[in-house]
């Protein structure tokens, strides 16, 4: 599981490691440099020829060092200021200019043809305001060049934390990054100027949190070797009993996928509540599904290990019974979705009422109408706005977009790369919800069931993206990716 840090968060265990530990930032610079230099000698021929733009701050004597520390590995380099004035300069961009100046390197005075990488070390994850003026021009000039983008810690113009772009950014074709990826580069659209993101140990370790702790965090598929393993000596009992509560008057593919999905993740019994028009549909569909009606809500509740409410139940007044009855009647955790949260927008205190642990699993739009906040302010602040929700009504919510969302009650974070644009396809959220709530039953801890399932239902698309693309991808088809993923990690 990789930890994720903002660009405040890097700053501050930069000034721990110095501060609490004592290694001098100059010592922390060099090691990054000397890291990127590695990674270049080892990728490109000394026939190469690099132009590190730098600015005036720390990012940018990195970006000096770089350049110092290739010359003397026998590759060619130079380096392009932004600005002829050093007013303003940070102390160590300062120091490594002077270096460089004493070893007499070459200084381009323009950004021109020939080279064949040009690095970019122009600023850091410290840019708080829009970019203008003449560093507007200079990305602008490096984007039009045809050379290689290498950007130093960050591609010049993301926001290290929100990923949001300065007015203008970089668009690198790889970044070398310090320590930590930050999550500026994973959020969208920064993610879209990062190009392949390598990770440069430079001796900011975990440690460097001191009083602190990691609360983002990214799951990794080696990190499925951590989920509950299923003892030889079992029965279907052991893998617990998931409640569907899905579908409406001859509308019963919600329930069909979720019960599918929860299923193929390993969940022992379900049963799915739906109309009684639905029943054949079901049982044709999902034959080791138990089949029941609304009206045997409450024997249902006392049944389940875990519930999934809401998965294409609709807005009539018997869905909203049955919502008002469930968050009053069940004492097991319960992940709500679709009409659902809907249904619940109308009346959010509904959530202050049930017993146990929920989740969440909103779309920008679903989470639109229960927080009143417009959909492209959600879209810029996911994080934040998961967070906020999460601790005002004590739950986990997982907001979904290019890249969900899992915020635990406010505390920990989950960022989720897997999955792709495939998915974005009707019931593709109903097959998460049974994959959320099949691990809910199984008696996982709330956060990591959320977490774990969003990013193996990510995965499960990514093993059948290769066989559909991306235009021909459904939600049954993720169904199906879920086994080769079994298949790997038994």
């Amino acid at each position: 599981m990789k930890t994720i840090v903002t660009g405040e968060e890097m700053k501050l265990l930069d000034d721990n490691t110095s501060k609490v530990y004592g290694v001098p930032s100059v010592i922390l610079m060099e090691q990054a440099a000397m890291g990127v230099v590695r990674e270049l000698v080892a990728s490109f021929s000394k026939e190469t020829k690099f132009l590190v733009v730098c600015g005036k701050g720390n990012n940018a004597g990195d970006g000096i060092a770089i350049a110092r520390l290739l010359n003397q590995n026998g590759m060619q380099a130079s380096v392009f200021f932004c600005s002829d004035k050093d007013e303003g300069s940070s102390e160590l961009f300062l120091l490594q200019k002077n270096i460089y100046k004493n070893y007499a390197y070459p200084v381009e005075n323009e950004i021109k043809k020939g080279y064949d990488v040009i690095i970019d070390a122009v600023f850091g994850t410290g840019l708080s305001r829009g970019i203008s003026g003449r560093y507007l021009k200079v990305i602008e000039d490096i984007n039009r060049h045809d050379a290689l983008k290498a950007a130093i810690d960050i591609a010049s113009g993301i926001n290290a934390g929100s990923g949001g772009i300065m007015n203008a950014a970089v668009k690198a074709d790889i970044t070398y990054t310090f320590s930590y990826e930050k999550t500026g580069q994973i959020l969208w659209p920064g993610n879209e100027y990062t190009g392949k993101l390598v990770t440069i140990p430079i001796g900011i370790t975990d440690d460097s949190f001191v009083e602190t702790k990691p609360h983002m965090f990214s799951i990794e598929e080696k990190d499925l070797k951590n989920l509950p393993k299923r003892p030889d000596h079992s029965n279907k009992g052991t893998y617990g009993r998931l409640l569907v509560i899905a579908g409406s008057y001859n509308m019963a593919g919600a329930a069909v996928l979720s019960a599918k999905a929860a299923y193929r993740c390993g969940c022992g019994l379900v049963k799915v509540l739906t109309p009684h028009e639905n029943r054949i549909i079901i049982q044709d569909q999902v034959p080791e599904a138990l089949i029941g009606t609304y009206d045997d809500i409450e024997g249902s509740l006392e049944w389940a290990d875990a519930v999934v409410l809401g998965p294409g139940i609709g807005k009539q007044p018997q869905a909203v019974d049955i919502v008002h009855k469930v968050l009053e009647k069940c004492d097991v955790p319960l992940l709500i979705d679709a009409d659902g949260l809907n249904i619940i927008s109308d009346d959010i205190s509904l959530l202050n009422k049930h017993k146990n642990d929920i989740v969440i699993t909103p779309h920008p739009g679903e989470m639109s109408r229960l927080t009143g906040k417009e959909v492209r302010d959600i879209q810029k602040n996911l994080i934040d706005t998961a967070c906020l929700f999460a601790k005002q009504y004590d739950l986990v919510c997982v907001l979904k977009d290019f890249r969900t969302i899992t915020a635990d009650k406010g505390k920990t974070v989950f960022i989720n790369r897997s999955g792709n644009s495939g998915m974005a396809t009707a019931g593709s959220g109903d097959v998460l919800s049974g994959v959320i709530g099949a691990f809910l039953a199984g008696g996982m801890e709330t956060a990591m069931a959320a977490s774990y399932g969003v990013f193996v239902h990510g995965l499960a698309g990514d093993k059948v993206f290769i066989k559909t693309g991306s235009c021909g991808m459904m939600a049954s088809d993720i169904i199906k990716g879920l086994k080769e993923i079994w298949n790997k990690v038994d």
